[in-house]
């Protein structure tokens, strides 16, 4: 037997010795690697050229854009040479399509635009939808501050759903200044002498400067005051409109012959159509676009289920509660219709929404969110931020300030002459105060004892608890405050002028038809 050849290595085969390949590389890898090798061990003086050319051009090229200063720190301005070098090196299409000029500078541009628009439609439509988004409010508690005299406390903020059983509510969201409801401010006139004084002797004990004698307290225990300014009213409705209408429609059917729950719904519908550029636009991105009131068309079906809950569940005596809902809608649609007519034409209305749509939606927010305020700047108003507050019989009311309230007589907040007309809401609870913690809700008594059951339902799209027993309307010894909306007397301005243009809308909407 004759000796075995000698191998570099133990197990290997010849061919793995010299190419230094693993046996588990496959044939066909295998001599690719090997034709590799051999190609690199034959021009390997290739590389070694491309490498110094590429070394070389590296050297040059610095030296060249260097000019003339070598390595000087201190930088130099290039001389005409380079300057138009360098313009017709970024001229040339070639380097605009490397380094994205030009057409991409251009697409990148509207890229950028398209994007930033898509954001804000889609915010837009997020907060359309859905008007109890905190910024929402957030921006509606910027508008009121921002008016003199305008505060919102700054715990305050959205609850949804409410802690009272509605969609959503006004209470605390934080608890940031909840102690300065209590201890900031005593309430009446003696709490806040005793308060003063205590702390006088609390400072005189410890040796600090004593508090002064016209030491005025902070009023923290107001935690909404909604300027005149601020409230749409009659006046506000007057001014605006007068200069919407031409001279022949304000001498036919004058707009001082119009009560104000209908000059409201006119104002409402223009401002909520000239949309963003609306001093209210903060005020009417709050509503709801189907509003609560019992005759609206696009509630009728849970106005329907709700009649039903009331009878089966509370035990509420409904009975005939459909009809009159539907007299109601059908009255209401009438109004709207003879305003449409009338006026719809020379006021601004949304896009997507007709004229007569328009007017219907701010019929029934005025009558499911109108507060009933002093004759002097119009009986009936529409104010911002309390709207959203919900109803509770024991809790304390909206308080209109005269402007000459002062502490000292017995008051709760010294006002001025700028107050006068304003709205101020405290949290009060059978008359007491009551501080409200976070997750708390503020309520107010929305004060319409006149309202019966019905009432309350058609116009506000509830009813009370203090309204489920069986109730029975006493006429009062003076007479309402509250004589004006879409649900006044027959004799009522509003439907003198359905009288007076009836057969005329009639006899348009038969034309229409055919």
């Amino acid at each position: 037997m004759g000796k075995q050849k000698k191998t570099s290595g133990k197990g290997d085969s010849p061919t793995t010795a010299r190419t230094g390949l693993a046996d588990n590389v496959p044939p066909a890898e295998q001599h690719a690697a090997k034709k590799l090798g051999e190609w690199l061990l034959r021009d390997r003086y290739v590389f070694l050229w491309i490498a110094a050319c590429a070394v070389l051009g590296s050297v040059v090229g610095f030296i060249a854009g260097t000019g003339s200063t070598g390595f000087s720190a201190a930088p130099v301005e290039p001389n005409l040479r380079q300057q138009n070098l360098g313009d017709r090196i970024r001229s040339n299409s070639l380097f605009q399509l490397m380094t994205f000029k030009s057409v991409w500078d251009d697409w990148l541009d509207r890229f950028v635009v398209w994007a930033i628009e898509t954001e804000r439609d889609l915010e837009a439509a997020e907060y359309a939808r859905n008007p109890s988004h905190p910024r929402i409010f957030a921006v509606l508690r910027e508008a009121v501050v921002r008016e003199k005299g305008g505060y919102v406390h700054p715990d305050l903020g959205f609850l949804v759903p409410a802690p009272s059983g509605a969609a959503r509510g006004l209470g605390m969201v934080r608890d940031s200044y909840q102690k300065c409801q209590s201890r900031c401010l005593p309430g009446t006139a003696e709490e806040k002498a005793r308060e003063k004084e205590e702390r006088r002797v609390a400072q005189s004990s410890s040796e600090t400067y004593p508090l002064p004698d016209n030491f005025q307290y902070r009023q923290e225990e107001i935690l909404l005051k909604i300027p005149l300014n601020f409230q749409m009213t009659r006046r506000s409705a007057m001014n605006l409109l007068s200069g919407l209408m031409p001279a022949t429609i304000q001498e036919r059917d004058s707009l001082h012959e119009l009560d104000d729950a209908v000059l409201l719904a006119l104002f409402l519908a223009h401002e909520r159509g000239v949309g963003r550029y609306s001093r209210w636009t903060p005020y009417i991105a709050s509503l709801p676009s189907n509003p609560s009131c019992g005759y609206s068309e696009a509630m009728r079906p849970y106005m329907l289920d709700a009649i039903y809950a009331l009878r089966e569940e509370i035990g509420v005596d409904v009975q005939g509660w459909p009809t009159e809902l539907d007299r109601a809608s059908k009255y209401a649609y009438r109004i709207a219709e003879a305003l449409n007519l009338l006026y719809g034409p020379h006021i601004q209305s949304p896009m997507a929404v007709s004229s007569l749509q328009n007017i219907q939606w701010a019929l029934c927010q005025v009558a499911s969110r109108a507060t009933a305020a002093k004759e002097k700047y119009g009986g009936l108003r529409l104010v911002p931020m309390l709207d959203l507050i919900n109803h509770d019989e024991n809790a304390g009311e909206f308080i209109e300030l005269k402007g000459t309230e002062r502490v000292k007589d017995h008051h709760f907040i010294d006002a001025t002459e700028d107050d006068t007309g304003a709205f101020v809401v405290r949290s009060l609870r059978h008359g007491r105060r009551k501080p409200l913690k976070k997750g708390q809700e503020l309520l107010a008594n929305y004060n319409v004892p006149d309202y019966s059951p019905l009432d309350w339902f058609v116009s506000l799209g509830f009813v009370p608890p203090e309204r489920w027993s069986p109730w029975e309307k006493i006429e009062p010894a003076f007479p309402r405050v509250r004589q004006d909306g879409p649900f006044a007397k027959e004799s009522s301005p509003t439907s003198d002028l359905w009288d007076k243009h009836g057969p005329e809308i009639l006899k348009s909407i038969k034309d229409t038809e055919l």
